[in-house]
C-alpha cells in the first residue's frame, strides 16, 4: 500500500508539472531563505551595509526581507534607514539569472505593493521564470523608513479640501500657498533628518546596495515612469555595474520639477 501511494503521488506531481508547462510551481520550489552579498570591496564606512545577509521570510505568496542603508550617503556613520523588500523567487526552476528590481515610479509609489498586488501586470511571465522579481519601497516610502507629514484626516483635508475663494484669485492663491507651507512644515517636524536625504541620487545608491546584498554583480532593473529617471541615474553613477536596464519612458534629467509638472498638465 505504501509503495502504491508513493507511486500515485509521483504520478500526480508529474502530471502537475506537465499541466504547468514543465515549470516548478512556487509551492514546490525549494525555499531560498538567505541572500548572501557579493563580498565586493567597498570603503570601511560602507562595509557594514554591503556585507548584510538578507533573511527572507514567507509573507503570503511572496518572501519579504528588510535591508538597512545609510541615512546620509555622504556620511554613512550618521545613522541608518530601513528598506522593505518583497520577492517572488524565479518560477522556472534551476538557477535564476539573478534579481530583477522593479520600481513603479511616482516618485513615492510603493514598489512593494506594486509586486504584491500587480505582479503579472508589472512583469511578464518569461521574466518571472528567469529572474527573482524584487519590489522595494524606496527611502521615505511606506514600509521603508517613511516620510511622515499628516495623519489620515489631515491628509484628506490637504488633498481634497475645497478652498472657498474663487480659483485663481489672490485669496485662493494665498490659501493654497499657506496649506502647502503648513504641509512642508509638518513633514519637516515629523520626519526629521531623513527629509533632507530623500532624493534620486540617494535612492540610486540604495539600488546599488540592494544589488550587492542580493548577490548580483550587475543590476537588472525595470523602471516605470519616474523609475526611468532612477534607473538612468544609477547608470550614470555605476556604469560598470549596469546590467539589463529597461526604462519605459525617457525623462530629461535637466528638467526642473516645475517644467515636468507643466508638461504633464
Amino acid at each position: 500500500m505504501t509503495r502504491t501511494r508513493a507511486l500515485l503521488a509521483t504520478l500526480a506531481a508529474g502530471a502537475l508539472l506537465v499541466l504547468t508547462g514543465c515549470t516548478v510551481p512556487g509551492f514546490l520550489q525549494p525555499e531560498r531563505d538567505r541572500s548572501e552579498p557579493t563580498g565586493e570591496t567597498v570603503g570601511a564606512e560602507l562595509e557594514p551595509f554591503y556585507s548584510q545577509v538578507l533573511e527572507w521570510e514567507r509573507c503570503g505568496e511572496f518572501q519579504c526581507a528588510t535591508a538597512t542603508a545609510p541615512l546620509d550617503w555622504s556620511d554613512p556613520a550618521a545613522g541608518e534607514i530601513e528598506l522593505a523588500l518583497i520577492r517572488q523567487a524565479a518560477r522556472g526552476g534551476g538557477d535564476p539569472i539573478g534579481s530583477l528590481l522593479v520600481n513603479p515610479g511616482g516618485p513615492g509609489v510603493s514598489g512593494y505593493d506594486f509586486i504584491a498586488e500587480s505582479l503579472d501586470f508589472a512583469v511578464g511571465p518569461r521574466l518571472q521564470e528567469r529572474y527573482d522579481v524584487v519590489g522595494f519601497d524606496p527611502r521615505g516610502v511606506s514600509r521603508s523608513t517613511p516620510v511622515t507629514c499628516h495623519d489620515d484626516e489631515e491628509m484628506d483635508e490637504y488633498l481634497y479640501g475645497i478652498v472657498d475663494a474663487e480659483r485663481g484669485s489672490d485669496e485662493w492663491i494665498a490659501e493654497v500657498g499657506a496649506s502647502a507651507t503648513e504641509f512642508g512644515a509638518a513633514c519637516a517636524e515629523r520626519t526629521g533628518e531623513l527629509l533632507g536625504n530623500v532624493d534620486t541620487v540617494s535612492a540610486a545608491r540604495d539600488l546599488d546596495l540592494l544589488r550587492a546584498v542580493l548577490g548580483d554583480d550587475e543590476l537588472h532593473y525595470l523602471g516605470y515612469s519616474y523609475g526611468t529617471l532612477l534607473g538612468a541615474t544609477y547608470a550614470g553613477l555605476y556604469p560598470e555595474k549596469a546590467g539589463r536596464l529597461v526604462l519605459d519612458g525617457a525623462i530629461d534629467p535637466s528638467s526642473s520639477a516645475r517644467e515636468v509638472v507643466r508638461e504633464q498638465s
